[in-house]
């Protein structure tokens, strides 16, 4: 009787183990296949805006558009924003090569190095990356957004997440800009789009 009693909390010890390795496997599992930085959703879409007025820095000179290159993605972005711009009665946005290029660095470097901020790992900002660039301005901002899996992460529902978000609405609604920057980027598993806007 007694080896019974042994055996069978022997057999329920060994029952708990097994059932704790395992969640503690699930556990790591989880955490090892997900990107640093980026929680593992099935899918989502994400937005974030930000501003920055009353900076010292002046525009010097109006930017052509001519020689702006666009992907056909960043043109349908750079379309969607202008049409919601002039159905409320404001100017269509200049698209501008060097916040173009800013705008895809942005992208890249939350691809490349897993994140989503406004923020680098650093801490620096796209108004730092603007200044040591030698852009200038009184008013500008970036509306960041990014799509996990890639595919989810439309022209449309970016543009809808923005919209509905009262930070980005202004951003792209704000009188103050003229001229923007848009930069896509994907990696087949995540879409990363920054626009980038200044007086």
């Amino acid at each position: 009787m007694l080896d019974v009693n042994l055996n069978l909390k022997k057999k329920s010890i060994a029952v708990i183990l097994a059932a704790a390795a395992l969640i503690i496997t699930l556990f790591l599992s989880i955490a090892i296949a997900s990107p640093a930085g980026i929680t593992p959703y099935t899918s989502s879409i994400s937005v974030m805006g930000t501003e920055d007025e009353g900076s010292q820095q002046q525009s010097q000179q109006a930017e052509q558009p001519a020689g702006v290159n666009l992907s056909e993605y960043e043109a349908a972005i750079l379309y969607l924003i202008n049409t919601t711009r002039v159905s409320n009665g404001l100017a269509a946005l200049q698209p501008n090569q060097s916040l173009t290029d800013i705008s895809r660095t942005r992208s890249n470097d939350m691809i490349a190095r897993n994140y989503f901020s406004h923020y680098t790992p650093e801490g620096t900002t796209v108004f730092n990356i603007m200044r040591s660039c030698g852009i200038k301005w009184s008013a500008a901002g970036e509306n960041l957004a990014h799509s996990l899996p890639a595919d989810i992460g439309s022209p449309e529902a970016f543009m809808d997440a923005w919209m509905k978000s009262p930070g980005h609405a202004a951003n792209i609604l704000k009188t103050k800009y003229g001229i923007i920057g848009v930069g896509m980027i994907d990696n087949g598993d995540r879409r990363v789009v920054t626009t980038v806007f200044r007086n």
